[in-house]
C-alpha cells in the first residue's frame, strides 16, 4: 500500500547559484560527503547536486513532513552496482519511517537541461 507520494522540480541554477554563494557549507549542509564527492565528480556537478537537491525534497513531500525536524543529510541519495537510484534514511528520518510502518522507498531521477526532477514513493511495510 502506498504511504506517501512525492515530486520535486529543481532548477539547476538555482542549486548552482546557492553552492557557489556558500560554497562548502552548502555542500556540508544539504548532502553527505559520498554524495558531494559523487556529484563533485561528474561532468556538470550542478545537474548532479540539483538532483539530489530534488531527491531529498520529494521525500519530504511524500513524507507530508516538509524539512521540518529533518536534515538534509538524512536522505542520502544513493545507486546500486546498475545505477538505479534509491534512499537511505538515517538519524529522525529514518526513525520517521519506522513509526510510519514505511517499508520500501522507491526513487525516480530526470534531468534535462535546466531542471532537475525527483519522484518518490513511500510504500507500507
Amino acid at each position: 500500500m502506498i504511504a506517501g507520494l512525492g515530486l520535486d522540480l529543481a532548477k539547476v541554477a538555482r542549486i548552482e547559484a546557492a553552492w557557489r554563494r556558500f560554497g562548502e557549507r552548502f555542500l556540508r549542509r544539504c548532502f553527505t560527503p559520498a554524495e558531494a564527492g559523487l556529484c563533485l565528480s561528474r561532468p556538470r556537478p550542478a545537474a548532479a547536486l540539483a538532483l539530489r537537491f530534488a531527491a531529498k525534497e520529494a521525500f519530504a513531500k511524500a513524507a507530508g513532513l516538509g524539512m521540518r525536524g529533518l536534515a538534509w543529510r538524512e536522505i542520502e541519495v544513493v545507486h546500486d552496482p546498475r545505477g538505479k537510484p534509491g534512499l537511505v534514511l538515517h538519524g529522525r528520518a529514518r526513525a520517521w519511517a519506522r513509526e510510519q510502518g514505511v517499508g520500501a522507498v522507491f526513487l525516480s531521477l530526470s534531468d534535462e537541461g535546466e531542471y532537475a526532477a525527483a519522484v518518490v514513493v513511500l510504500e507500507r511495510a
